[in-house]
């Protein structure tokens, strides 16, 4: 197959990619120099250099054997992180347990904040509305002064009460968010 250096470059590219090497850049412009010097030192077109060339495929095989370092791990380095973790795990465990006790707490203190909102919100509806008719019966049995400072008390609960509803439909709101991306943040460190 005849192959253009571009073509055969983007081949490379792709294959070294999808073998995730590590550095593949540096192995990009080592072959494109060599492609560059072998045409100029033998006086003959780039294509041609191309085609005395490996495959990409087989040029990234051999990137893989050759270059890469190797990630197995020695028998013997294994054997001792594995007791090196059971005989830890009485310290190790209890910390786990207390960190996620920790975010936990956290979590549930977070959400006392709409709950509690949630709850002035309720308390200022039933002021509000157990001030209204309270202000029309003191109104004609104790007198006007009373009446009506009870039926601003009432007013004033009422507007508590939707400013509260309106901090606490926000709360809940952005912590849901804030909640939703902390889940996903903490799922996303096992899944690595």
């Amino acid at each position: 197959m005849m192959l253009t250096k571009n073509e055969f470059l983007k081949q490379l590219k792709m294959n070294l990619k999808r073998a995730h090497i590590v550095g593949f850049k540096q192995y990009m412009q080592d072959y494109e120099e060599l492609i560059s010097d072998e045409a100029e030192a033998r006086s003959v077109s780039e294509n041609k250099v191309v085609q005395s060339l490996d495959d990409p495929k087989q040029i990234v095989k051999n990137i893989l054997t050759e270059d890469q370092p190797k990630t197995h791990m020695a028998t013997g380095l294994l054997i001792l992180i594995v007791v090196a973790l059971v005989l830890g795990s009485p310290l190790w465990c209890s910390l786990l347990l207390l960190a996620l006790a920790m975010v936990l707490l956290g979590y549930a203190l977070v959400w006392l904040v709409p709950a509690g909102l949630t709850f002035g919100m309720l308390l200022a509806l039933v002021l509000g509305a157990y001030g209204i008719p309270a202000a029309i019966i003191a109104l004609f049995k104790v007198g006007a002064g009373i009446g009506f400072s009870e039926f601003g008390f009432s007013l004033l609960a009422l507007g508590c009460c939707l400013i509260l509803a309106k901090l606490t439909w926000w709360s809940i709101k952005y912590f849901s968010i804030v909640s939703a991306m902390f889940y996903k943040w903490l799922v996303g460190q096992f899944h690595r």
